[in-house]
């Protein structure tokens, strides 16, 4: 059959279809599409609403540094537990005292204090800093002893900044001390947001006891 024959042919079949059997058609076409592609079906952003949401305004430069020292640190103290039998036995066996004690502490230290040391210098800092417009608050990324992301999500009115700062504290969040690097923002206001540099001044002029004027 030659092709003038086929497009001569093809609106009369057309037109001999019922109904019911293009809607099959189509029905069955729609769920090969969903099958082969099921995230294209759904959205065209394979990014989550609430990802969407979230926009990053501080990164803090160190990040990558205080993770490698935390795995570093985590897994020579795993070496040294596994290793540690091994290595007693060796040093009991010198029967030297001042070795066996040096070389306990030694071990020791690097096993168990350096860890715990590293996580309380670094569990301050905040690497990621969000901004939720939806609900107005921040999220903020820290890493704990297992060097695993963690958030905080909080609000302006739950940001305190201590008179006195702590080691490593710029503000507290929700009761956690937080440090973040002012130079780090990309939008300054956000940082004076939080440290309450938009408010008002309160000078505590209401503490100030009363001058007593003395009888004459």
């Amino acid at each position: 059959m030659s092709l003038r024959s086929c497009i001569t042919i093809l609106p009369g079949v057309v037109k001999t279809l019922k109904p019911n059997t293009i809607h099959q058609f189509n029905t069955s076409l729609q769920n090969i599409t969903k099958r082969s592609h099921p995230v294209l079906w759904f959205t065209t952003d394979h990014k989550p609403p609430e990802t969407q949401s979230l926009k990053e305004i501080y990164y803090g430069i160190l990040t990558p540094q205080i993770k490698a020292v935390k795995v570093f640190s985590l897994s020579s103290s795993i070496v040294g537990i596994v290793g540690q039998p091994f290595l007693y036995s060796a040093i009991v066996s010198t029967g030297n005292v001042p070795i066996i004690v040096a070389a306990y502490s030694f071990i020791g230290f690097f096993t168990f204090i350096t860890p715990f040391l590293l996580h309380l210098i670094t569990k301050k800092y905040v690497t990621h800093l969000f901004y939720k417009p939806t609900a107005d608050s921040y999220v903020a990324k820290t890493v704990n002893f297992f060097c695993i992301t963690k958030e905080t999500e909080f609000k302006v009115e739950n940001v305190k900044v201590p008179d006195v700062p702590g080691m490593f504290t710029t503000l507290l969040a929700n009761g956690k001390p937080l440090f973040i690097d002012p130079r780090l923002f990309e939008n300054p206001d956000h940082y004076a947001r939080l440290m309450g540099y938009d408010k008002p001044i309160d000078f505590k002029l209401y503490e100030t006891p009363p001058i007593e004027k003395k009888n004459e």
